[in-house]
């Protein structure tokens, strides 16, 4: 099969298209034919060699973690779908392998693809619409009339946060770049800040501040945050998680680490959202897996608006 690899870490210049054997699914995983994949934060940081901590040295390396296609072969225990089934979900984010023409998946990461989602839609919606979910959700505990500062709202999680945060009741302000403040008003966004105009003074405390943009930290938001506001780290590191797990006890303002581990029921109710109509998905760019090399350029750069998406 044809899979998009490196075999050091470094930039894109890393990346080739080769030739692998192809996967063989896990007792309770499946096989699936790629139809679409998505670009994520963690594949370029994977590539970087930012996440070596967690991953072994073993190369080839595939990345990528979204994926939506076709089951072509199921596990000796994997019951869950069968043959010919459309689904979608993600890789351990720690081990990627997406970006190929086949890939190997648990059967609890996937769900099925309903009709009213293209292949690209769902393929986009993982990664970053759990992490948006599991941030608000879970960590943030967002309640109506909460107040919800999203920083960093013009990548696909971001977007898809906004939209989660006004499904959940509460009212959101957004910073982002000039292309994202258009971008994050159209998705909902009450108060939408343009850190480019060389002012970013959101208006009020908040319940609940979730940094998409490593560029945001806890000292900095702390001053926005309510008494008992919580904070949530969307790119952690070893020592910011050791470092809210010593402090966390001590004070009131949470400082929170996001963690994203796909699961059927979680995909489930994104497919409800999407469905209902509170959940847009926003397709930037595409590109084949063979140009995949400037996907990741192009997102390295800076200033993409949603999510670009990787076909075969």
């Amino acid at each position: 099969m044809k899979a998009l690899t490196y075999r050091q870490f470094g930039g894109p210049d890393r990346l080739r298209v080769e030739d692998l054997p192809e996967p063989v699914p896990q007792e309770d995983g499946v096989v699936l034919a790629m139809a679409a994949s998505s670009l994520n934060v963690i594949d370029i940081r994977s590539l970087k060699g930012l996440m070596a901590p967690f991953v072994d040295r073993k190369f080839p390396k595939i990345p990528g973690t979204d994926i939506a296609g076709i089951v072509t072969a199921t596990g000796s225990r994997a019951s869950r779908f069968k043959i010919g089934d459309r689904v979608f979900g993600a890789t351990n984010a720690f081990k990627g392998g997406a970006f190929a023409e086949y890939v190997a998946v648990p059967q609890s990461a996937l769900t099925l693809i309903p009709d009213f989602m293209t292949v690209q839609e769902a393929a986009a919606l993982p990664t970053t619409g759990l992490a948006a979910l599991y941030a608000l959700r879970d960590l943030g505990r967002v309640k109506p009339n909460d107040r919800v500062l999203i920083y960093g709202s013009s990548g696909a999680a971001g977007l898809f946060a906004i939209q989660i945060a006004k499904a959940l009741g509460a009212a959101t302000t957004t910073v982002s770049g000039t292309a994202g403040v258009a971008a994050s008003k159209a998705m909902g966004a009450d108060e939408a800040i343009d850190y480019k105009s060389g002012s970013v003074a959101p208006s009020g405390k908040f319940d609940v501040i979730v940094d998409f943009s490593s560029h945001f930290p806890f000292a900095a938001a702390r001053r926005y945050l309510k008494d008992a506001g919580r904070f949530i780290e969307a790119s952690p590191s070893i020592p910011k998680f050791i470092g809210s797990l010593l402090a966390n006890p001590f004070r009131k303002q949470k400082h929170l680490m996001l963690q994203t581990v796909a699961r059927g029921a979680d995909l489930d109710e994104l497919v409800s959202l999407v469905k209902r109509g509170k959940l847009r998905v926003t397709i930037a760019r595409s590109f084949p897996i063979q140009e995949a090399k400037q996907a990741f350029i192009d997102h390295d750069r800076g200033g993409v608006v949603g999510k670009i998406a990787i076909t075969p």
